[in-house]
C-alpha cells in the first residue's frame, strides 16, 4: 500500500509567491484533464475552466481581487459553475430543464462539481512540484468578473486558482487543522456542547502557538478569534442578486 497521496496532502499549504516561470501548454492540458477525471454528479459536468495567461485580463482580475498573485504566477485558472451548455440542450429538446439548473439544488450540484474538479487539479499540480492558492477574492465583484470573462447566462465564476513554481524564498507551511475527533462523527453527529467547546479551546491553543512560532511572537490569535472576525463582517451581500442575474438560484 502506498501513502504517496496521503503524504502529499499533509504537505499542502497555500503558495502566494511564485517564480516568474509560465506553465507550458502541456502542463496546463494535463492539469485540466486531471480535473475532468473528478467525480461529477449524474454525469452532468456542470463546470468550465478558464485558463488565463493574458496580462491585461490578469490585471483586470487583480483589480477585483486586490491580490498580487492573481498576476504574479505561472498560470491562472478561473472555475465556473456552468449550465450554459445545458441550456443549449434544453433549447434543442425543450424539456424545461431550467427548472433544475435554476434551482437551489442545481446550485449545490454545480458548486460541488466545480470543487471536485479544482481539488483534482490542485493535488495534481502539487504532485508535479507546483504550488497553488485558491482565489475566492474574485467574488469581490462577480458582475465585473462576468464582464471581464464574457460569461453567458447560466455561467457563474466561483473562484480562481494561481499555480506555479514556488519562489525560492517562499516559506509557507501547513496550518494545523481541527482535530480528527472534532470533525469525524461516528454514525450520528456528536453535538455534545461541553466536549466540542473543550476541543475548540485546545485547538485554539494549538493555532495560537503555531502563529507565535511562525512570526516570532508577533501574531498569536486563535482560530476562534479569526473565525469570529471573518464571519462578523458583512461581505459580498450581493451574491444572491448576482446569482439571479446569471440565471441561477431562482427556485
Amino acid at each position: 500500500m502506498s501513502n504517496h497521496v496521503y503524504d502529499l496532502t499533509k504537505k499542502h499549504h497555500s503558495v502566494r509567491k511564485f517564480k516568474d516561470k509560465p506553465l507550458s501548454e502541456e502542463v496546463v492540458k494535463k492539469l485540466v484533464e486531471a480535473g475532468q477525471n473528478a467525480s461529477t454528479s449524474s454525469y452532468l459536468q456542470t463546470y468550465s475552466i478558464i485558463g488565463i495567461d493574458d496580462p491585461q485580463i490578469k490585471a483586470q482580475l487583480k483589480e477585483v481581487s486586490g491580490q498580487s498573485h492573481v498576476v504574479d504566477n505561472g498560470y491562472l485558472f478561473v472555475f465556473v459553475l456552468d449550465y450554459y451548455r445545458h441550456s443549449l440542450i434544453n433549447e434543442k429538446f425543450d424539456y424545461n430543464m431550467e427548472t433544475s439548473f435554476e434551482s437551489a439544488e442545481g446550485l449545490l450540484v454545480g458548486s460541488i462539481d466545480v470543487a471536485l474538479v479544482s481539488e483534482n487539479i490542485a493535488l495534481t499540480a502539487e504532485d508535479m512540484g507546483y504550488g497553488i492558492v485558491y482565489l475566492g477574492s474574485l467574488r469581490n465583484d462577480v458582475g465585473r468578473v462576468r464582464e471581464i470573462l464574457d460569461l453567458p447566462e447560466y455561467a457563474f465564476p466561483l473562484f480562481g486558482m494561481a499555480v506555479g513554481e514556488p519562489a525560492d524564498d517562499e516559506n509557507g507551511a501547513p496550518k494545523p487543522r481541527l482535530p480528527f475527533e472534532h470533525v469525524f462523527h461516528k454514525n450520528v453527529y456528536n453535538s455534545n456542547q461541553k466536549q466540542q467547546s473543550e476541543e475548540l479551546s485546545q485547538y485554539d491553543e494549538t493555532v495560537s502557538n503555531y502563529y507565535k512560532e511562525r512570526t516570532n511572537g508577533e501574531r498569536s490569535e486563535t482560530w476562534s478569534q479569526q473565525v469570529a472576525g471573518f464571519l462578523s463582517k458583512k461581505t459580498r451581500l450581493d451574491m444572491l442578486e448576482q446569482l439571479n442575474k446569471s440565471g441561477l438560484m431562482k427556485r
